[in-house]
């Protein structure tokens, strides 16, 4: 294979290196104290391990069992090739895994290089979000396991092929797609994620239509390479900003700063100029049902035990697509899917392609609504389902929302939260008296937390807080959210996948 011609190495590229090194290889004097500490390290790393080929043998014998395939990093995608990670043994042991691993490696490497590394990481996102735009995985879905020269990824959207081998190399060494030769690249069990199903010719010919009728993942990802990307390197500037520091207006974020608009972020998506950004964000809001366990939401309320024609409103639904889930295994139900005008205008669209009967038949109605502004116009709901609503929201704003529905509800009314339950980095107590809340504890020396295995529900807070100067909240902060409003929190059912997960909370009228 012919390799791509390397341009000069710039002096200051060679200082760094010299200064890096000197940072890492530096000896540094150790104190008795830090010695003292050396038994307690090695007996944690030792522990780590153990924890890593214990679970290991686990994810063996419960997939032996259920005579199902482990997933490879070298075979593609596909949601039928998960299987095995569904089982409940399997989602766990890998949770153990996932934090074992990153602890194991945060105690052995040296904390100036994690300090760094972590400080550079932004250029992970940011080279994914390129191979996104230039459709990388979609081309070498036909290039299979031998993969394609970079000069020919490069060709149909015409970008420099060296630049961008740079840039999938990053991306190789974090996993995601494989280097198999030198500038030939092959998609791996990561990249072929990122494939939206489509032909390059197509998405390079229609780009207004890329995201249409695909998984939605690769317009999540766009949504968080350009608007997130680009307001979370703002955050430091608000945070120490006196004029916005205990700002929680949706319109004073890091997200207003970065894109100089006084806005909140949904309605900026809605000006003139944003409607491909707007586009982009509803397909992937779609699209973090990919992230989640199909039926999440069937397993997260007693739904069978509604009575015969029961009102079920979702509150901000979107299209609907989880109505959508509802209708299909609980027939009784009828729906209304609530959500600001041109979102209903897409849910018409989305109803008529996948359930054309029940729009006919009334038995879903799409009302446009304005949850800030308006109140709410059903009286007679017998669950309001609030999906990732309130964590767009600082509490000021939860409050008006959630006492506007608890003004329409009847005694038996349910309200059904469902959201990302966070925990803190330690031992929380106070959790223990809502039935269903408590996490369970990890093996020891695990953080209380899980560590990196639960990372992507405070990475979805950092989001929060970013974009819209809303939060995650732990079971405790959801508790006393509710109870502000006239309701009562009864039970939290979480959800047993891993990763990124949304939890079920249901609550009463009081």
């Amino acid at each position: 294979m012919q390799r791509l011609a390397k341009p000069p190495i710039h002096p200051s590229v060679c200082c760094l290196r010299y200064w890096t090194s000197n940072i890492f290889i530096h000896r540094y004097s150790v104190s008795k104290d830090t010695m003292s500490n050396e038994i307690d390290a090695l007996a944690e790393l030792k522990a780590l391990v153990k924890l890593l080929q214990s679970n290991v043998d686990r994810i063996e014998t419960a997939t032996k069992a259920a005579s199902l395939e482990f997933p490879s990093l070298r075979t593609t995608f596909s949601p039928q090739s998960e299987a095995a990670r569904q089982l409940p043994d399997v989602a766990e042991a890998s949770s153990e895994i996932v934090a074992a691993a990153s602890q194991l490696i945060a105690a052995v490497r040296p904390p100036p290089l994690t300090v760094f590394s972590t400080g550079l990481s932004f250029h992970i996102p940011s080279s994914l979000r390129v191979a996104v735009e230039v459709h990388v995985a979609e081309f070498l879905r036909d290039a299979g396991s031998g993969g394609a020269h970079v000069k020919d990824i490069a060709k149909p959207t015409n970008v420099d092929p060296y630049k961008l081998a740079r840039i999938l190399r990053i991306l190789a060494t974090h996993y995601i797609f494989v280097e198999v030769a030198p500038d030939v690249f092959a998609n791996n069990r990561i990249s072929s994620c990122l494939d939206s199903g489509k032909s390059v010719a197509t998405l390079v010919a229609h780009p207004e239509q890329r995201y249409d009728g695909t998984s939605g993942i690769t317009a999540l990802l766009g949504h968080f390479g350009d608007e997130a990307f680009k307001a979370s390197a703002y955050l430091s500037d608000v945070m120490t900003d006196p004029a916005t520091s205990h700002n929680y207006e949706a319109n004073k974020t890091a997200h207003s700063k970065a894109f100089n608009t006084n806005l909140d972020m949904f309605s900026w998506f809605e000006t003139p100029g944003n409607e491909y950004r707007g586009t982009r964000f509803g397909h992937g809001m779609n699209g973090s049902r990919a992230s989640m366990p199909a039926n999440a939401i069937v397993e997260g309320f007693d739904w069978k035990g509604l009575k015969e024609g029961a009102v079920v409103v979702d509150v901000g639904g979107g299209v609907g697509s989880q109505c959508l889930v509802l209708a299909e295994n609980f027939s009784h139900l009828r729906f209304v899917v609530q959500d600001r005008a041109p979102v209903v205008l897409e849910g018409e669209k989305f109803w008529g392609i996948n359930n054309p009967d029940y729009l006919s038949s009334g038995k879903v109605k799409l009302q446009p609504y304005n949850f800030m502004e308006q109140e709410q116009p059903v009286k007679n709901a017998d669950v309001f389902i609030v999906r990732t609503i309130l964590h767009d929201w600082a509490n000021q704003f939860c409050i008006k929302i959630l006492r506007n529905l608890r003004k329409a509800a009847t005694p038996n009314t349910r309200l059904l939260v469902v959201d990302n339950i966070i925990s803190y980095a330690c031992k929380e107590e106070a959790a223990k008296d809502i039935p269903g809340a408590a996490m369970p504890l990890p093996p020891a020396p695990l953080l209380a937390n899980w560590g990196p295995a639960s990372s992507m529900s405070y990475l979805a807070d950092i989001q929060m807080l970013s974009c819209h100067n809303g939060q995650e909240r732990t079971a405790t902060q959801l508790r006393d959210l509710l109870s502000e409003t006239g309701w009562k929190l009864v039970e939290v059912r979480r959800a047993t996948s891993f990763g990124l997960a949304l939890h079920n909370a249901i609550a009463v009228p009081v």
